[in-house]
């Protein structure tokens, strides 16, 4: 009877703390049937198609849940928490920031201090560019689709980081600065992918990022910046030298904004990168590290996009387009390079608050070339990048 009575106090005093932490539960369900068709053609001449229909999870939202709240501690300071994961609603399973990661909290799980001076959060996040978490904020201002539409993308952006560190200004005159920084990108990460461990700047994949936002009646902007600092790569496999380390950084500038007629919103971005280990396009490249010398891939991206209310729902329209090449290859040797085209188009009706019924299409189109370089233009005898033959990719 004793142990009773006090494992009910003891469940009392947790319920109290969490209605004092304004605690909040809460997800999303996602589903929807999803067609695709690809049609592969290699330099050869040759081509192979793929044509798949089937029930999808996270088509236009990812499926998820989570926990949040926070907790007025007086004098202008609150504390706040959040921890969120996904799973796919289709068969059940955890998602692959959780299962295929090994994390609960894949999607995010940080602690957040509030203050009259700004904002600092810890833990695992989205960064600037990921179009994910609390802190989505490239994307959001400067993507009518806030990351693009499914497969339909062929910009750069970045992902959820852990061990991230960041701070965000109060707004003043309504401008607001956000910056980040990841003392280990990912923690699951082997020295053969570039990253060590986590605090040994020489060999730790770290990331920091910042971002200017402004906010004027109808109109928003971004300009923002993002490096990625590589680490050591111990993959004796694939360098000469297992001790090797790549010493150029991956640096990705950006700058967009929306502006809202009324009748439309339209939205704009432009991207500029360099040192990037693959392109940022939709059918992501392995990277196959060798004796070829290079920098990594550089090159530039578009979008352009609106949403405009139809019907009593919202019709959104983007068209993207990207460039890129490998850079700093020796002169006589190979380099690739390529562009990506992409247009999609999605309506969404809202039945509630909560459900809405969606519908959409896209089609891109990427092309790679290989081509010789005439001139040396490398400045470090780095490790480089290999691709298969050059194919043209059609996807819808």
């Amino acid at each position: 009877m004793k142990k009773t009575l006090a494992a009910l106090a003891v469940l009392g005093a947790f319920a109290g703390s969490a209605a004092a932490a304004d605690v909040t539960l809460y997800g999303v369900v996602d589903y929807g049937f999803l067609y695709n068709y690809t049609d592969k053609q290699a330099a050869d001449g040759t081509s192979a198609d793929d044509n798949t229909l089937r029930l999808q999870s996270g088509v236009d939202a990812g499926s998820r849940w989570g926990v949040k709240g926070t907790e007025d501690l007086g004098n202008g300071l609150k504390v706040g928490f959040q921890l969120e994961s996904g799973f796919n609603a289709d068969d059940g399973t955890l998602s692959k920031y959780n299962d295929k990661q090994n994390r609960i909290f894949g999607r995010q799980a940080t602690l957040s201090v509030y203050s009259d001076f700004g904002t600092l959060t810890f833990g695992r996040m989205g960064a600037l560019s990921a179009a994910a978490g609390t802190y989505d904020i490239v994307y959001s201002i400067g993507d009518a689709f806030d990351g693009g539409d499914n497969d339909v993308f062929g910009l750069y952006g970045a992902s959820r980081y852990d061990n991230t560190v960041a701070y965000q200004t109060p707004k003043f005159a309504g401008l607001q600065v956000t910056a980040m920084y990841s003392f280990k990108q990912d923690s699951n990460a082997a020295a053969a992918n570039f990253s060590g461990d986590e605090g040994d700047f020489s060999s730790s994949k770290r990331y920091a990022g910042v971002a200017l936002t402004g906010e004027y009646g109808p109109a928003q902007f971004v300009a923002a910046y993002e490096l990625t600092k590589y680490g050591s790569n111990a993959g004796a496999d694939k360098v000469t030298d297992p001790s090797r380390q790549l010493d150029t950084d991956a640096n990705v500038f950006f700058l967009g904004g929306n502006y809202d007629f009324g009748v439309a919103k339209v939205f704009a971005m432009g991207q500029y990168f360099n040192g990037l280990l693959t392109a940022p396009t939709m059918v992501a490249d392995d990277l196959v590290t060798s004796d070829d010398t290079s920098d990594g891939v550089k090159g530039f991206g578009f979008h352009v996009g609106t949403q405009v209310p139809v019907a009593g729902g919202l019709m959104t329209v983007g068209g993207y387009y990207s460039n890129f090449e490998q850079d700093g290859v020796k002169a006589g040797q190979e380099k690739l390079e390529g562009d990506y085209y992409g247009l999609a188009a999605r309506y969404e009706y809202d039945l509630s608050k909560r459900t809405m019924l969606y519908a959409g299409a896209g089609y891109g189109v990427e092309s790679r070339d290989k081509v010789s370089t005439e001139t040396d233009d490398t400045e470090n005898q780095l490790p480089g990048l290999c691709w298969s033959d050059p194919p043209l990719l059609i996807r819808a």
